[in-house]
């Protein structure tokens, strides 16, 4: 099913900062076959600093409703198909092909997320309907793909989606052709880059108030730091989240995620659905 919504002003502010969340191992020797990683933030505390004046469009959100995916599917440009594990999914399993052979993965991929929810896949080739449709993996080098058994999985769509322009230092998020939020934000720093393509949301995470510098939320993706092999013990993920330092807005300092004013991933949080495709261009 997709999500539809009424007409509405964009959310806009002109603040944002990045950063980085871990993958750390849980114990000496894991492998895909006995357990996964687990989810940490690898991001220091900033000295909190008085926010800078900026400008708010107030968005009025309206109730989401749902219509439900027939036979006859229509073709959309604009749609994402997202694959959604079923409660009896444990981990992962992606084939190299419709009845192929296993990709092997540098470790497990878990449902639900380590963050909570279920596991979410962005489906880069098929439709409800059919038997096996093709993936994008949570895992690394970022953009691997593969095939999942649709059985274990429910496929519906979305036609939510964001940009990130790296060189512009803006996130915008689109419903379809309606800009829904729009904010400046500070990436990666040279020395360690947000990384280039289309990836998805992973898992959404409430931060808990220790973890208050990076903001209420962290929108986990789909990619990796394609500089730091680790980082703070872990393997590193990016992500989209808050921060303290508002002030930050329009500069390149980040070890590659990317922050947005708190009360903009708070509205992500809650309008931009698991799967979304995130396009992150230069």
């Amino acid at each position: 099913m997709e999500s539809t919504r009424s007409a509405r002003r964009p959310y806009r502010l002109g603040i944002a900062a990045v950063c980085v969340l871990a993958l750390v191992a849980s114990a000496c020797g894991s492998t895909a076959e006995s357990q996964p990683a687990s989810l940490a933030l690898a991001d220091e505390p900033t000295p909190t600093v008085a926010p800078t004046t900026s400008t708010t469009t107030t968005s009025t959100i309206a109730p989401t409703t749902s219509t439900t995916t027939t036979s006859t599917i229509a073709p959309d440009p604009l749609r994402t198909w997202v694959a959604t594990a079923k409660d009896e999914v444990t981990h992962l399993v992606a084939y190299d092909a419709p009845d192929g052979n296993i990709v092997p993965m540098e470790f497990l991929v878990p449902n639900p997320h380590q963050f909570g929810g279920p596991l979410t896949l962005m489906v880069t080739d098929g439709q409800p309907g059919d038997a096996w449709v093709e993936v994008q993996l949570p895992v690394r080098p970022n953009g691997q793909v593969g095939w999942i058994d649709t059985s274990k999985y429910d496929i519906a769509g979305t036609r939510v989606r964001a940009e990130v322009n790296l060189t512009e230092h803006r996130v915008t998020v689109y419903d379809g052709e309606e800009i829904i939020a729009e904010t400046d934000a500070v990436v990666g720093k040279s020395a360690s880059p947000t990384p280039l393509g289309t990836f998805s949301i992973a898992a959404k995470r409430k931060n808990p108030p220790e973890e208050s510098y990076i903001g209420p939320w962290a929108l986990a993706l789909s990619a990796y730091s394609e500089v730091y092999e680790t980082f703070s013990g872990g393997i590193p993920v990016i992500a989209i989240h808050g921060t303290n330092r508002p002030d930050q807005v329009g500069q390149s300092l980040s070890n590659g995620c990317v922050r947005i004013p708190n009360d903009v991933v708070t509205f992500l949080a809650e309008n931009v659905p698991l799967g979304a495709p995130v396009t992150i261009s230069a």
